[in-house]
């Protein structure tokens, strides 16, 4: 798809907007009210939002798109942003040959993976660069640790080859440890292999893994939601966790401490409807400790090796995609390998791991917040509101919602239905 200077602009400034964290801008809502980009950014609607919800949150996109066009620096940035576009789309053929292209690629474009149309938080647009992406592909992520034993690497290894060989597209997130390990695993076969960055499209973070990030442009893909030159900060590896599940099909956890990031990636898997599978080990492994809630508390399988995921992912096109009822797992569609329920498991991920852990000063501002506003408002607040007196106190909303997963993770606080927080 050719895009007029004019398009790629717009595109540019929808992501510059952060329009897509908010927790309804899924396709199920931008597609009934807009028919395209330019639509968004000029606040057009192909039809008069009727429900007091949906406008609500169409409102609030509206609101974030419109100040980032009315903000002189924001233009400023894109404007640069999309010169290192160009020089990207320029360096990367020089380098590695015409088959290697970038685009960017709006919620609307055919081009579009469809079960990034599923989730949550959809991103409106995204960049992608690489040779081989096929927004159709059937993915398997493979999240975990950053400081992996042997033995976690060994596992990583052998399921991932074994993922590869059955035909999955393997996504990660280029981050060093298991990451590198599952894209290396997947080049190593032959088949494609997604990055989800947490940075531009156009840097590779971290530095040491330059040379993987050229195999991935050749083998497959790197995918981000930020503006080219646009660098590595904390809340942005949160936030693209949600995109690495949502590409996939199912996500195994080779891998995680009681702290780790993985188990974001977990908790977005979860709540997106996808299967969850882990690695275990022994008990003293302390690269291990996550893995072992998520398997305790049910909300991963215990697999030994790919043969345990594969039986389990396909196990419904036997039976013709009826309910499963052993062992509590939860049941799956045999088209889209979606669980259509969450049978044996809390209705919220989270960890306990005492009152020995510890909170940094943003999260005990939020958890502030939370206490303020449940009683202000006589019930837990909204992540909605919460996001618009967090922002008076310096925290943006990327940064708010990496500190609410982590503030669940470590048990502090639960999310309830409506996107509603409270203190536990």
């Amino acid at each position: 798809m050719n895009l007029t200077d004019a398009q790629i602009y717009n595109r540019f400034l929808i992501a510059a907007s952060r329009a897509s964290h908010d927790s309804k801008s899924g396709w199920l809502l931008i597609g009934e009210y807009f028919s395209g980009v330019s639509d968004i950014v000029n606040g057009v609607f192909k039809k008069t939002p009727e429900e007091e919800s949906d406008k609500a949150a169409l409102e609030r996109i509206m609101a974030k798109i419109r100040r980032a066009a009315g903000d002189a620096a924001i233009n400023e940035t894109v404007k640069k942003a999309v010169e290192k576009y160009h020089d990207f789309v320029t360096k990367i053929a020089g380098e590695y040959g015409a088959s290697v292209t970038a685009r960017v690629i709006s919620i609307f474009d055919a081009d579009y993976p469809p079960a990034l149309k599923e989730i949550e938080a959809a991103p409106l647009v995204i960049f992608v660069a690489g040779s081989n992406f096929d927004p159709g592909s059937n993915n398997f992520s493979v999240v975990g640790t950053r400081e992996p034993s042997p033995y976690s690497m060994a596992m990583c290894e052998k399921i991932t080859d074994g993922l590869a060989r059955a035909g999955f597209t393997i996504v990660s997130g280029m981050a060093s440890g298991i990451d590198a390990c599952a894209h290396s695993s997947a080049i190593k076969n032959g088949v494609a292999t997604y990055a989800v960055l947490g940075t531009g499209f156009d840097l590779v973070y971290p530095p040491v893994n330059r040379r993987l990030y050229g195999e991935i442009l050749r083998r497959g893909a790197a995918i981000s939601e930020y503006l080219p030159g646009e660098g590595a900060q904390k809340h942005t590896f949160v936030l693209r966790n949600r995109i690495i599940t949502g590409l996939s099909r199912a996500t195994l956890v080779c891998g995680a401490g009681e702290r780790s990031g993985a188990l974001i990636s977990a908790r977005y898997a979860f709540d997106q409807s996808r299967e969850v599978f882990s690695i275990a080990g022994d008990a003293y492994r302390t690269d291990l400790t996550g893995c072992h809630e998520l398997i305790k508390k049910n909300y991963a399988k215990l697999v030994l090796n790919s043969a345990d995921i594969l039986s389990e992912l396909f196990a419904d096109a036997v039976t013709g995609g009826e309910e499963k009822t052993a062992g509590g797992r939860a049941n799956k569609s045999a088209v889209t390998g979606k669980r259509s329920g969450n049978a044996g498991r809390d209705a919220n991920m989270k960890f306990d791991y005492g009152e020995g852990a510890s909170l940094s000063e943003d999260e005990k501002t939020v958890v502030s917040l939370i206490e303020e506003l449940s009683v202000k408002c006589d019930a837990p607040p909204q992540v909605e509101r919460l996001g618009e007196e967090a922002a008076r106190r310096g925290i943006a909303v990327g940064r708010l919602l990496a500190i609410l997963s982590g503030l669940e993770l470590k048990g502090a606080v639960t999310a309830l239905e409506g996107k509603r927080y409270q203190v536990n």
